[in-house]
């Protein structure tokens, strides 16, 4: 009988147990939230909608940054499909630069993404064509294409949304093998990481900019080839999968070298959710390892050659591709100290984690001088947060270790993190800048899902102790953060519409940054182009901007050959902007202006001689000097009366294009008043001298540009001038044949 009742207390103890544990769970089987997370088609849609249209406002932006280099001014992508050759056959710079430049270490081999911009350009792009309607050939004889700004944004988004998707049946299959038992568990933590890393605002980089295309290929190509690869982990019949997750990892290769990274970071996945023995994670590796030997080993190599290894000739020093440079006026470059490199390098790995987690502010450029400490120094080892990023780093490694021998969840995305860092770091070679947001999108994906986690062990051990039940306060939080970042994303998405609006944006976060000044000159001047109704003072403000900006530039790195030349066109521009506002002043006060002017004028062409100097082979400057030097002259010549330097000024001009015909009708008007003036003062024989120099220049013009009407007045006057009567009515016959209705009076330069 005891033991009767004491099996049926036992029964009723576990009874009510049973019945606890039922009311306490009841809660997380909401019937709406039940539903959705037993719905992986919806989960998919929903987080393919949601990338998507999380760029939907990038849609109508246009090419900005680094798409020149890509798409419109790249020789073999502006050929449409008959620059695949070329694509496929040269590094991926040749095709901006015309030929092989070694700008960074180990070379640049990213055919794929290129051959997905030719092919828009070829459905999508309109050809291009001159004033009468004819398709213009590039050298080889080629049609080429104007692209579709809007076709390529929207290609991204809805790569990143397929991306994103993946990523979503990725963890699933790593989670279902961890956590068998608790299938809501799997599905929150798989939804929320990829929620989180769909919105994370340091993907707008890569999905805003059309060129970050190859960061989005080469990590759909990565999360396939593992997520296929886990995937014929589970079945009999492997070799479907196994092929696709060959074919994946072919294309991630060759959309960007850092899909290496995953021959570490699949193996891994083997054994931490699969349980696979070391051998059998390396037996599953061997095709990629195949694949990336013939990648690196033969195809890249024979492409790129000497420039396919890191450890081949060095690049040329310069400061905007190797970061780890100081400059010296006395000696140009010199080299971080050992301190100062790896200083850099760790302080940047904590501005990374702190971007990651407060993704504010963003910007596109972290260039020299950008990187510094508090106090505006180089950091060294002896900083404190340098001191902090490394001990933070080596116990995350530390852990890392011991993790993945146990085969801990957690431990696999701090390896992630590792393996796919590892190779944009800067730590095993220089990869030309300091730090990109782009150089996070592969790497944030261990940090969206190690947050998401973390998250829910936090928030389910207060389930556990009683102060919630319900799985929708994980829910909460998570969307509270992804709404933040969607906020921060939309809002950021805006400023990448065109290189003006970015530039303008991010000058206030790279102030120090020497290329941002630089391209935030360069887009001032740009854009003064492009709006032709801009009042006077709304141009001077611009162009004050974009001379300050170009100075800076010239400060923070005095051998720039670049920014002294945007720095010289803003002085020039200024002094063309002082001889229009003198036009609206009174007499008395054009002095000042035309002499402000001249000093415009000068110091834009001790700028361009900055740039002979740090590149003579530079395209502009040749143009540069011969209108700078034409423009000083006709000031000094027309409102300041001083002949004897516009001469000299104008015959500078000259002498880098002898053909140009307003300076030699200016260098004939010149001639013939300074003989005017030597006559004035008795001296003949130079008077005849100018005189004959007036006629010359005139003819000279003449033989550019025969119907030149100005130019035809101007030698008719010099012939009357010097007593050619029958010359002058020969002119004068001439021009007004060509235009009877033109008044000299109304067209008086000098």
């Amino acid at each position: 009988m005891a033991k009767s009742k004491k099996k049926k207390n036992s029964n009723s103890s576990s009874k009510k147990q049973k019945q606890a544990s039922i009311e306490v769970d009841k809660p997380t089987q909401a019937p709406k939230l039940h539903a959705f997370w037993n719905d992986k088609i919806l989960q998919c849609v929903t987080l393919f909608i949601v990338s998507v249209g999380i760029y939907a406002n990038t849609f109508f932006h246009k090419y900005a940054v680094d798409d020149s280099i890509v798409i419109l001014q790249n020789k073999f992508t502006k050929k449409g499909l008959a620059g695949l050759s070329g694509i496929f056959g040269e590094d991926t710079f040749t095709g901006f630069f015309g030929s092989k430049r070694n700008l960074v270490e180990g070379g640049r081999y990213r055919p794929l993404s290129l051959a997905t911009f030719a092919l828009e350009l070829q459905l999508f792009g309109s050809v291009r064509k001159d004033k009468n309607g004819n398709p213009i050939l590039d050298e080889d004889g080629d049609v080429t294409y104007n692209g579709s700004p809007f076709v390529s944004h929207l290609v991204n988004a809805i790569l990143y949304g397929i991306l994103c998707v993946f990523i979503f049946l990725m963890l699933l299959a790593m989670f279902q093998s961890k956590w068998k038992d608790e299938p809501l568990k799997v599905v929150l933590i798989s939804f929320s990481a990829t929620l989180l890393y769909a919105l994370h605002p340091i993907h707008t980089e890569a999905v805003a900019n059309i060129k970050g295309r190859d960061e989005i290929m080469v990590f759909l190509g990565a999360i396939m080839a593992t997520y296929w690869t886990l995937k014929s982990f589970e079945v009999t019949v492997k070799w479907n999968y196994i092929l696709g997750a060959s074919l994946a990892f072919f294309m991630s290769i060759f959309s960007k070298e850092n899909a290496i990274t995953f021959i570490a970071i699949i193996p891994a996945a083997l054994y931490v959710f699969k349980s696979a023995s070391i051998k059998d994670s390396l037996k599953y590796t061997l095709p990629f390892l195949l694949i990336f030997g013939l990648f690196w080993f033969g195809i890249r190599s024979t492409v790129l050659g000497d420039a396919a290894s890191v450890s081949s000739t060095a690049p040329a020093k310069e400061l905007m591709n190797n970061p780890f440079l100081k400059v010296s006026t006395e000696t140009g470059y010199v080299d971080f100290t050992a301190s100062e490199k790896y200083g850099t390098v760790l302080y940047t790995w904590l501005k990374y984690i702190k971007l990651l987690i407060y993704p504010h502010p963003l910007t596109n450029d972290y260039y020299p001088k950008y990187i510094r400490t508090s106090t505006d120094d180089i950091p060294t080892l002896q900083d404190s947060d340098v001191l902090l990023s490394l001990l933070f780093h080596l116990a995350c490694f530390g852990l890392m270790i011991i993790g993945v021998l146990k085969r801990r969840t957690d431990a696999f995305f701090v390896l992630f993190y590792f393996a796919t860092f590892s190779v944009v770091s800067n730590l095993l070679f220089p990869i030309g800048t300091n730090m990109a947001e782009r150089f996070m999108f592969l790497p944030s994906l261990a940090f969206t899902c190690l947050i998401t986690m973390l998250l829910y062990h936090l928030l389910d051990r207060r389930i556990k102790g009683g102060l919630s039940i319900n799985p929708r306060l994980f829910l909460v939080t998570i969307l509270a953060i992804s709404s933040l970042y969607a906020i921060k994303t939309f809002s950021r998405n805006s400023d990448w519409y065109n290189d003006y609006t970015l530039f303008m944006a991010d000058i206030h976060t790279s102030s120090e940054s020497a290329k941002m000044n630089n391209a935030a000159s360069g887009a001032l001047q740009d854009e003064l182009i492009k709006q032709k109704d801009l009042s006077t003072v709304t141009r001077r403000e611009m162009l004050n901007r974009a001379h300050i900006y170009s100075k800076k530039a010239t400060e923070l790195h005095p051998y720039y050959n670049n920014a002294w030349l945007l720095h010289g066109n803003a002085n020039v521009k200024l002094g063309q902007l002082c001889l229009e506002e003198a036009t609206s002043i009174g007499n008395e006060s054009q002095g000042a202006k035309y002499q402000e002017a001249l000093q415009y004028f000068n110091n834009g062409l001790m700028c361009y001689d900055n740039v002979a100097k740090l590149r003579p082979d530079h395209p502009d400057i040749k143009q540069n000097y011969q209108v700078t030097y034409r423009e000083k002259g006709k000031l000094l010549g027309q409102r300041m009366g001083r002949m004897s330097e516009s001469i000299t000024a104008l015959e500078k001009s000259l002498q880098y294009n002898d053909k140009d015909t307003e300076t030699l009708r200016l260098l004939g008007v010149a001639s013939g008043i300074s003989g005017m003036q030597y006559q004035s003062r008795g001296m003949m024989a130079e008077s005849a001298q100018q005189n004959k120099l007036a006629i010359e220049y005139f003819q000279r013009a003449l033989d550019v540009n025969p119907s030149n009407v100005p130019i035809l007045y101007n030698l008719e006057v010099a012939y009357r001038v010097t007593g050619q009567t029958q010359k002058a009515l020969e002119i004068n016959a001439r021009w007004k044949e060509i235009n009877p209705d033109y008044n000299p009076q109304n067209n008086s330069n000098q």
